[in-house]
């Protein structure tokens, strides 16, 4: 039982030990705040792996794996901190006063301050048992010093006013910083002066109470006035107001000391000097005019002039001396041509000349020069490229070299065709008026304005069209040129003109009458190419097109040389390897605005082919002007008829075998099974991956 009894005391030692020892000190309070810590956990998630099978092939299957992890839980906890009313740290607590505490006080609970030792009273002042003496206040506890404005020399002396700056001789000091004279004397800046009654005179002090003397400088003078000393003499007009210092006398003026003084004015006029105070007098050579000394000249000086100086003329601004009577004339900087001078830098024109623009006499005419200038008073001069009209002076018309037929001139060289009429060249100086004929001349020149002449050799066939005449006439012939009958096929040239050929080696048919009109028809389109060779023209142009290599006897596609005219719309290019790949057509020029186009005037027909041979009428490009292109006429092929043998061998050529058909069928049919087979195992296992997905997604979301 004693066992029990000794364990119980040893614990209650225990407790009051470790309450003495606690790790803060007094007004410490206690709060317990909730913090987070981290504990490990075990969780467990699904994980994907592979496994082959015979039948499935590889499959994605999932399995559960385990796995630890920290998670954040919460727990309380002690903390320690000053109790309300107590600041700093747990091991210092101090009192706290909103209010500050006095001088000589601390603050010893929580808004409570407490005076130290020593001090007392509503503001802690310091306390002195015995009482302190005059002009002395407690300034410790038991301790007396002086007052402001006060001090002594040792603890017995009593406490005197203290003046730092002294009172000097006479004076004594009456109150802090405050000094007072004896009797006799009186304080005069901050110093204490002798007085005198009566007082003392000009220029003398009170020496002693009631004792005046004389400054330093001055003496007294024979009525008791102190007068000043001046060592030397102040001259004439002058007088000593201070000792050693002369002033002139009033209405004169010197030198800072007061000597040389001499009368003053208050303004004297220029070439002036003053002679007594305030009264001016003039220097010689001026006299006085009013209120100026002016110069006297005894020559009096010319017009436009004036006396500068004693006997010395000037002209005014704006005029010079001239001629040897030095008389002033108006001055002009400029000169003044056709006109004279007549005021300074203003001229006046002479008869028949008028003030121009910039001030310079120009010549007048009383009419109006129309393209010209005056020249001369009532004299026109035509501008370059302008003369004069029929019996006008004044009247200018333009000149155009060329005569600007058919057309009026309205600049020089520069010629406006009449209605009906255009120029014929870029260059208005090189250009003539020609007629317009809006359908063009074929084998014809424009004469008029819609009016066409037949050039020599035809006839009109129209009012735009002139074709060839032969005079012997040309049966089954053409008449291609004036008195030039070219036989047709079939027909040969005798001396009684064309006659049918005895025999003939071709055995194709004669054209018929639509043929021949078939073959000379043309397309209107206007495309210009070559082409490489006759087998290819079809496969190139697209059109079928008569080639040198056509045989004469081929009344369709023979190109006879009547297309070597205006006539054909349709000219295409041709070289040795035949007509062009990129072949286009070019049109016949009527007038400028069908270019670009063929230029029959550059063109030359070659009959035994049906070429037109043409030259680059390109004048600025001199190589190339003597280049020749030839050119072919487009015309239609008619279509070749077929036979019913030829029909039915393209439609054996175009059939196909049945049996093929049906093999075709039955390979299509096995190709699709096969594909069908091949998706239907690819779905199955994309399905069952899917669905392992899936099942993986639930389990990580529980």
């Amino acid at each position: 039982m004693s066992q029990f009894r000794c364990v119980w005391v040893w614990l209650v030692f225990l407790i009051v030990f470790v309450d003495s020892i606690r790790a803060h000190g007094p007004n410490v309070c206690n709060d317990q705040q909730m913090v987070t810590y981290k504990r490990p956990t075990q969780k467990s998630r699904w994980v994907s792996y592979r496994k082959h099978s015979f039948w499935k092939g590889w499959e994605t299957k999932y399995r559960i794996e385990y796995y630890n992890e920290d998670e954040i839980a919460y727990r309380l906890e002690p903390k320690y901190s000053c109790c309300s009313g107590y600041e700093g740290s747990i091991y210092d607590c101090r009192p706290v006063c909103q209010k500050k505490c006095p001088a000589n006080s601390h603050c010893s609970a929580p808004e409570r301050c407490t005076c130290d030792d020593g001090y007392g009273g509503s503001e802690c002042q310091p306390i002195c048992l015995s009482a302190c003496g005059k002009n002395e206040f407690c300034q410790r506890p038991n301790q007396c010093s002086c007052e402001n404005g006060y001090n002594r020399k040792s603890t017995r002396e009593n406490c005197l006013p203290v003046c730092d700056e002294g009172c000097g001789d006479h004076g004594f000091c009456a109150e802090p910083g405050k000094c007072q004279c004896a009797p006799g004397y009186e304080m005069v800046e901050n110093a204490c002066q002798p007085t005198c009654d009566p007082e003392c005179g000009e220029n003398s002090y009170c020496q002693e109470p009631h004792l005046c003397a004389c400054s330093k400088g001055y003496k007294v003078d024979g009525q008791g006035k102190c007068l000043p000393i001046c060592e030397e003499s102040c001259g004439p007009h002058s007088r000593c107001v201070r000792p050693g210092v002369c002033e002139c006398e009033q209405g004169f003026a010197g030198s800072e000391r007061g000597t040389n003084c001499q009368p003053k004015c208050s303004s004297c006029p220029e070439n002036g000097s003053c002679f007594a105070p305030e009264v001016c007098m003039c220097n010689p050579g001026y006299v006085m005019n009013g209120n100026r000394c002016e110069p006297h000249c005894e020559r009096d000086c010319s017009d436009y002039g004036r006396c500068v100086a004693p006997n010395q003329c000037e002209c005014y601004p704006g005029y010079e001396e001239t001629g040897v009577d030095r008389k002033c004339q108006p001055k002009c900087s400029k000169s003044c041509p056709n006109g004279f001078c007549f005021a300074p830098e203003k001229c006046v024109c002479n008869n028949g000349y008028l003030m121009g623009r910039n001030e310079i006499c120009e010549p007048a005419c009383s009419a109006i020069c129309v393209h010209g200038s005056c020249t001369q008073p009532d004299t026109c001069s035509c501008d370059p490229g302008y003369r004069f009209t029929d019996n006008s002076q004044h009247v200018c018309e333009a000149i155009c070299e060329g005569g600007c037929q058919n057309g009026d001139c309205m600049a020089p060289n520069v010629c406006i065709c009449h209605e009906g009429y255009q120029p014929d060249d870029m260059d208005p100086a090189k250009s003539v008026c020609q007629p317009i004929c809006q359908n063009g001349c074929v084998n014809a020149t424009c004469t008029a304005p819609g009016e066409c002449s037949c050039l020599e050799g035809h006839t009109n066939s129209s009012a735009s069209t002139c074709k060839p005449h032969c005079t012997g006439g040309c049966e089954f012939g053409d008449c291609v040129a004036p008195d030039e009958c070219h036989c047709r096929a079939g027909y040969e040239k005798t001396d009684q003109g064309c006659r049918p050929q005895a025999t003939t080696t071709s055995s194709t048919p004669q054209p018929t009458t639509a043929q021949t009109s078939r073959a000379h028809e043309t397309t209107s389109e206007a495309i210009t190419t070559p082409a490489t060779s006759d087998s290819t023209t079809s496969e190139r142009a697209g059109d079928p097109v008569t080639t040198p290599a056509a045989k004469l006897d081929n009344s369709v596609d023979f190109l006879h040389h009547s297309n070597c005219s205006g006539n054909c719309l349709c000219w295409i290019e041709f070289d040795d390897e035949g007509i062009l790949s990129t072949a286009k057509c070019a049109k016949v020029c009527v007038d400028n605005q069908d270019k670009p186009c063929l230029n029959l005037a550059y063109c030359h027909c070659d009959l035994p082919s049906g070429q037109l041979i043409c030259k680059n009428d390109d004048s600025d490009d001199e190589d190339s002007s003597s280049e020749e292109t030839r050119y072919v006429c487009r015309v239609v092929q008619p279509i070749k008829a077929q036979s019913e043998a030829e029909v039915r061998l393209e439609a054996s050529k175009t059939s196909s075998p049945k049996w093929m058909v049906i093999m075709g069928s039955c390979a299509g049919i096995v190709l699709g099974a096969a594909l069908a087979a091949v998706a239907t195992k690819y779905y199955r296992a994309y399905t069952s991956r899917r669905h392992f997905e899936t099942e993986a997604i639930y389990a990580d979301c529980l």
